[in-house]
């Protein structure tokens, strides 16, 4: 798979330099999301926070404006894309729009958190949901239980570099994560008193941000 994306991003970019427009367009690469690969015994994707989903490559290639070889150090979302494409257009960002200009791409200021959130307000999703599916299962009953866990809860999910905080409104246990000590995401400190500050910490930012987009 990944050999494919290589060679078909190739061949955009070769037809880019045959038709003479590769000083004059702007690249991105990204991708919407990640996939298990067996990471907590899953595979495929999910309705879940866990970096194997959540942090996907984002590389932007704009000559003239952005030096070859650098790297952000800072958080970004993706849906600050948009915004960081119409800045190097000189075009002005709608106040509609919840992204913003990513920093160094753009004189931004560095930030530290990033956020995601997964659902539409639909009722649980349980483990008796599965038997409303038609036999034979498979992949069709793969899919239809990703539709109903897409539409369940409105999960939001808190991160920084060092630590990251997931928020449950469905009533399951909320989630906190040392990634600097415990990248794998395995030790669950939610809820433990020793980091009840942090927790609180990331849960009063998570609050903030969740203020200030529309659900």
């Amino acid at each position: 798979m990944v050999k494919s994306i290589d060679d078909a991003l190739g061949q955009i970019l070769d037809a880019l330099e045959r038709l003479d427009l590769r000083e004059n367009t702007i690249v991105v690469f990204t991708s919407d999301h990640g996939d298990f690969a067996g990471e907590h015994g899953m595979v495929r994707k999910g309705g879940v926070f866990y970096d194997c989903l959540t942090k996907v490559p984002l590389i932007f290639s704009v000559p003239g404006l952005i030096s070859q070889g650098g790297k952000e150090a800072s958080m970004a979302n993706l849906v600050d894309i948009v915004p960081t494409v119409f800045e190097f257009q000189g075009i002005e960002i709608p106040d509609s729009m919840e992204g913003q200009p990513l920093p160094s791409a753009t004189d931004a200021k560095p930030r530290e958190y990033t956020f995601s959130e997964y659902g539409r307000g639909g009722p649980a999703f349980t483990f008796d949901d599965p038997d409303k599916f038609l036999a034979p299962y498979g992949s069709n009953a793969l899919l239809n239980t990703l539709k109903e866990r897409e539409a369940e809860g409105l999960r939001k999910m808190v991160s920084s570099k060092a630590g990251k905080y997931v928020h449950d409104p469905m009533g399951d246990l909320d989630e906190l994560y040392y990634l600097e000590s415990d990248p794998w995401e395995l030790q669950n400190l939610a809820g433990k008193p020793d980091y009840s500050d942090k927790e609180a910490e990331l849960r009063a930012v998570l609050s903030a941000w969740s203020d200030e987009v529309p659900e």
